[in-house]
C-alpha cells in the first residue's frame, strides 16, 4: 500500500468547504481559487483510517502559490499542530510550529520508530494572509516514499512512543508465547524455597527449644546449689539440736545446784517444784526454737529440690520435642500435637518426690514419644 488517506473525508466534513479535495491525491493543480480545501481558524481536520495501523510518514501540503508550474513561493505564513491517536480520544502531539514563525509548502513528518495509530489530526492555528487555513493536499503513508517534485519541502524525522494497542496485544502475545521458556524450573526453584523455609523454620524451632533447654537445665543447677545451702543449715541447726539435748540430759547440773540451793532455806523449799518448772520449761522452748529452724530449714530444702527436679524434666521434655521435631522418624506424624502435648507436661504439675501433696503425674518421655510414634495396625 501507500497512501492510505487516498479519498478519506475528514471527520469534520461540515466545516471545511470542499473538504474531499484535500485527499483526492492531486498535489499539481491549484492557484488561488481551486484545488484545495480550506476552513476558518482556529479548526481540526481529522481523518479516521478505519483500524490502527503502522505508519511510516504523514505529509500534507499547505498553499504555497507553486501549483500550476508557478515558481514564486507565497509569502503567507501557517501555524498548526500535528497529533495522532489510537482511540480519537487521547491524542498525542507529534509536532507543532504555534509558537513559532510557521510556514507553508509540504510539511513531511517520517517515523524513525514503530508507530501505530487510527487517527490524524491536523489543528490549524494561523493563517498570516486571512481567515481560512488552506490544505492542497493530505496523505499517510505506510511504507517509505520520496519526496514530492517541490522546492519547498519541510522534512522532519520523528521519534514517539507512541506503541498504539495493536503493538502493545504484540507484545504482550510473545511474552506469553515465551512464558514457558521463561519460567521453566520456576515452580521447582519455588518449591525447593518453600523446603529452606521449611527447614529454616525447623531449625529457628530447635534452636528456641535448645535455649529453653539450656535455660531450664541453668535454673536447676541453681535450684540444686541453693538445695545444699539449705540442707547444710539444717543439718548444722539438727546438730546444735541434739548437742543441747545430749548437754541438758548428761552435763547439765543446774537442776540440782537449783534444789541443794534452795533446799537450805525454809522459806524457799516450798518453791523448788515452780522454780524446777520454769527451768525445764526455758529449756523446752530453747530446744522448741531449734527444731522449729530445722523444720524450717528443712521444708525450704525440699521446696528447691522439688524446683530443681522438675526443671530436670522439662529440660528433658524440651529435649524429646526437638528431637521429634526434626527426626526422619516423626516425619510423617502430627508434630504439632507432639509439642503441644509435651508443653502441657512442661508446665502442669510434676510429682518431684519432695511434696507430701503430689498426684501421680505423666511420664514425660514416654507421652511424647506414644504422641508421635505412628499407631500399628489399620
Amino acid at each position: 500500500m501507500a497512501n492510505i488517506a487516498l479519498n478519506k473525508l475528514p471527520l469534520e466534513i461540515e466545516t471545511w468547504k470542499k473538504s474531499e479535495i484535500a485527499t483526492n491525491g492531486d498535489a499539481k493543480n491549484y492557484d488561488g481559487a481551486n484545488g484545495y480545501s480550506h476552513a476558518e481558524w482556529p479548526c481540526t481536520y481529522t481523518l479516521d483510517l478505519d483500524s490502527e495501523k503502522k505508519i511510516k510518514s504523514i505529509r500534507f501540503l499547505l498553499w504555497d502559490n507553486l501549483g500550476k508550474n508557478k515558481t514564486v513561493v507565497d509569502p503567507r505564513k501557517y501555524k498548526f499542530t500535528l497529533s495522532i491517536s489510537s482511540d480519537g480520544i487521547t491524542y498525542t502531539d507529534i509536532y507543532s510550529n504555534r509558537d513559532e514563525e510557521g510556514g507553508n509548502g509540504w510539511f513531511i513528518f517520517r517515523f524513525l520508530n514503530d508507530t501505530y495509530f487510527r487517527f490524524v489530526k491536523l489543528t490549524g492555528h494561523y493563517n498570516s494572509a486571512n481567515k481560512s487555513f488552506h490544505i492542497v493536499e493530505f496523505e499517510i503513508h505506510d511504507n517509505d516514499t520520496d519526496n514530492p517534485p517541490s522546492k519547498n519541502i519541510s522534512n522532519f524525522d520523528i521519534i514517539t512512543g507512541v506503541v498504539g494497542e495493536r503493538k502493545i496485544k504484540e507484545l504482550i502475545d510473545n511474552i506469553i508465547a515465551q512464558r514457558s521458556s521463561v519460567f521453566t524450573g520456576l515452580q521447582e526453584k519455588i518449591d525447593q524455597i518453600d523446603k529452606s523455609l521449611l527447614k529454616s523454620n525447623e531449625a529457628y524451632e530447635k534452636i528456641e527449644l535448645i535455649k529453653k533447654t539450656h535455660d531450664y537445665l541453668r535454673e536447676a543447677e541453681t535450684n540444686n546449689t541453693h538445695s545444699k545451702y539449705w540442707l547444710i543449715a539444717a543439718s548444722v541447726t539438727f546438730i546444735a539440736f541434739i548437742g543441747s539435748l545430749y548437754y541438758f540430759i548428761y552435763c547439765d547440773q543446774h537442776a540440782k545446784s537449783i534444789i541443794e540451793e534452795y533446799s537450805k532455806t525454809n522459806d524457799l523449799k516450798s518453791f523448788i517444784s515452780v522454780i524446777l518448772a520454769a527451768y525445764y520449761f526455758s529449756k523446752a522452748v530453747f530446744l522448741s526454737v531449734f527444731l522449729y529452724v530445722f523444720s524450717w530449714l528443712l521444708k525450704n530444702y525440699r521446696s528447691v529440690r522439688h524446683n530443681y527436679v522438675i526443671n530436670k524434666h522439662k529440660a528433658m521434655s524440651l529435649t524429646v520435642a526437638s528431637g521429634v521435631l526434626v527426626g526422619d522418624d516423626y516425619k510423617n506424624t502430627d508434630r504439632s500435637k507432639i509439642f503441644t502435648q509435651a508443653m502441657d507436661i512442661i508446665f502442669s504439675h510434676q510429682n518431684s518426690g519432695f511434696s507430701k501433696e503430689e498426684s501421680s503425674a505423666p511420664n514425660l518421655i514416654s507421652t511424647v514419644l506414644n504422641k508421635g510414634l505412628p499407631k500399628e495396625g489399620p
